[in-house]
């Protein structure tokens, strides 16, 4: 698995399509901070909490809210990534030649689970990064402590990174009883418009803890707090731990 890791991380690293995602992620931030705009692709808000942060003062806080309600739109940069770890590979059916090496299928899906991950939490890292500076460049306020704002990164890093890394391991499931990429794809950027539809149509409360983005923005907009995080968390990485389990028995079946 660590020749494999080595292997995708090379091709990454000599891959344009890497460099342009994390150019669109920079611009992006920077974008929606320095403009103040605020809000991604959300089917449903608190007016009160968007009202303020729409005609209040803004800080380098407020600037990170705003990033963490557009976080929908970082979802489908990043599916750019995830098309160029594992989607090319599965659509072009090379993805057999890394498995007559030795690898196990197990550890072929584990690693492409690990460089997925790394990525998406580097974008995002570097999306909130971009957008504190962007703010503290535009002379704005903290809006908070130093030290609470660093932990307000992590913690919208950490939390975004993760639901949007759930999102794309359906992504990989499908991919897998497919062998499509634009079957996988589709189901990556509907899955959070369905979801959120249904939610705001329905009574079915359970739906919120399948609301993966709709997550994130809530609490970014003080909905939800990060204590209250534990349910969303668990259900979600059971589902991460499922769709990977899955991927691995589902690709023992495939033939060589």
């Amino acid at each position: 698995m660590l020749n494999q890791l080595r292997a995708d991380t090379y091709r990454q690293l000599h891959t344009w399509g890497t460099y342009i995602v994390l150019a669109i992620t920079i611009l992006f931030s920077i974008l929606i901070t320095s403009s103040e705009s605020v809000g991604g692709l959300m089917v449903s808000t608190d007016d009160t909490t968007m009202d303020r942060l729409n005609h209040g003062a803004w800080s380098v806080l407020t600037g990170l809210k705003s990033a963490t309600l557009s976080s929908t739109v970082l979802l489908y940069i990043d599916i750019a990534i995830f098309v160029i770890i594992i989607g090319q590979e599965f659509s072009k059916q090379v993805y057999k030649n890394t498995l007559i090496t030795g690898i196990t299928r197990l550890g072929f899906i584990v690693g492409k689970f690990i460089m997925m991950l790394g990525n998406i939490l580097i974008l995002t890292l570097i999306f909130y990064g971009t957008a504190a500076i962007t703010g503290k460049l535009a002379g704005r306020s903290l809006g908070t402590s130093g030290l609470k704002l660093g932990q307000t990164i992590g913690n919208m890093t950490l939390t975004v990174a993760f639901f949007i890394s759930v999102i794309f391991s359906l992504g990989v499931i499908m991919l897998v009883l497919t062998n499509s990429v634009v079957a996988a794809t589709v189901g990556i950027v509907l899955w959070p418009i369905l979801i959120g539809i249904l939610a705001s149509l329905s009574n079915w409360t359970w739906l919120k803890y399948l609301n993966f983005t709709g997550v994130a923005q809530s609490v970014a907009l003080g909905g939800l707090k990060v204590s209250e995080l534990g349910p969303y968390l668990g259900i979600s990485g059971g589902l991460l731990l499922l769709t990977m389990a899955g991927s691995a028995i589902l690709i023992q079946y495939k033939e060589l």
